[in-house]
């Protein structure tokens, strides 16, 4: 009987850890320590330029393109959730739709139609002034998402630092580590 249930809960776990996949980003799971995945993304050929708190800032080439990658962690540092890839910004709106669409449209290769879509930019004129001061105020709605095993994925066009500039970013979920870090969350509240 005790190698029953010992082998019912083997099994039990066995599924448990099969249903619980962890989201990757470049083939590295975001899961583990920061120290452990920031290691792994250099080892990519990624370099470190910074580190504020719970966020890690790297330089590096993301589908044949420099961008800027943050890695996110647990106010510990224990637990990796997420990703945040940044392009170049731009002042111009073609520039960032077209580099969207670009993204957009490897994503849907990848995972399947976006569970999630809204290309919205409410400018009165067609010209590049008027699209780029819609992004500038905060008005525009650009953006897919996709609802993966292990995690989301999220790609949308922002508003940037610089005076009527935009960025696209990638942002990656882990859906585990996410929901660790709102539990850890619950316990200081």
């Amino acid at each position: 009987m005790k190698k029953l249930i010992f082998v019912l809960i083997a099994v039990g776990f066995a599924l448990c850890s099969m249903a619980q996949e962890h989201l990757s980003f470049k083939g590295i799971p975001i899961t583990g320590t920061m120290t452990s995945f920031c290691q792994q993304l250099k080892a990519k050929g990624f370099t470190q330029i910074g580190r504020e708190n719970n966020i890690t800032l790297f330089s590096g080439d993301f589908t044949g393109r420099t961008a800027t990658v943050g890695v996110v962690a647990a106010d510990d540092g224990k637990n990796v959730f997420g990703v945040t890839v940044l392009f170049d910004s731009s002042g111009e709106w073609n520039t960032l739709v077209n580099t969207y669409e670009y993204y957009k449209e490897l994503y849907t290769r990848k995972y399947g139609k976006p569970d999630i879509s809204k290309e919205k930019n409410s400018a009165y004129g067609d010209d590049n002034i008027s699209k780029m001061a819609e992004v500038h105020q905060g008005t525009v709605v650009w953006g897919s998402a996709w609802e993966t095993k292990g995690g989301d994925i999220e790609i949308s066009i922002e508003k940037s630092g610089g005076f009527y500039e935009g960025v696209v970013v990638i942002r990656y979920r882990d859906t585990l580590n996410v929901e660790a870090k709102i539990q850890s969350d619950m316990e200081d509240i």
